[in-house]
């Protein structure tokens, strides 16, 4: 089994994930670069709106108001970046499920061979193939939060 991935193992660690962590630390590089000019414009920007917030309303309103802002747009960031983890999470572990799976597929197809040639394991191993196919033909079905099933329709899939 291990021969069969060798291959896939030796591209994947020689040119594949040398290409991508040059990518990485070049993307790194400008997004720092990016970061602190964006941080000096905020500044620039903050500074500005305290001026003209305290030239028309006061120091004390301004400085208020702009605390204020502050706080609601790192609020607004904390959700977004919660609500970004999650849907990362829930696509990882969608990925992590077709991993396994073809993993598994990729060792079965390794061990068919010598299953075939043994008598007593290709005796053992029609039933559990039989019990694996069946398993992937029959779909549970899930209930609709009404309490009853209803029939798909025409526009469920979109």
């Amino acid at each position: 089994m291990l021969k069969l991935l060798t291959p896939f193992l030796t591209s994947l660690a020689a040119g594949e994930v040398g290409l991508a962590i040059a990518r990485a630390k070049r993307s790194a590089m400008f997004m720092a670069i990016i970061a602190i000019f964006a941080a000096i414009g905020c500044f620039f920007l903050l500074v500005a709106a305290y001026i003209v917030l305290a030239e028309r309303y006061g120091e004390m309103r301004a400085s208020l108001t702009l605390a204020g802002c502050g706080f609601g747009l790192a609020i607004l960031a904390y959700v977004i970046m919660k609500i970004s983890e999650a849907v990362a999470r829930n696509r990882q572990r969608d990925r992590a499920k077709v991993e396994t799976s073809t993993l598994l597929t990729i060792a079965a197809l390794a061990a068919a061979p010598a299953v075939l040639r043994s008598r007593a394991l290709l005796m053992l191993a029609i039933p559990v193939v039989a019990f694996g196919g069946l398993s992937l033909l029959t779909k549970k079905r899930t209930r609709r939060s009404g309490g009853t099933a209803s029939p798909p329709s025409a526009g469920d899939g979109i």
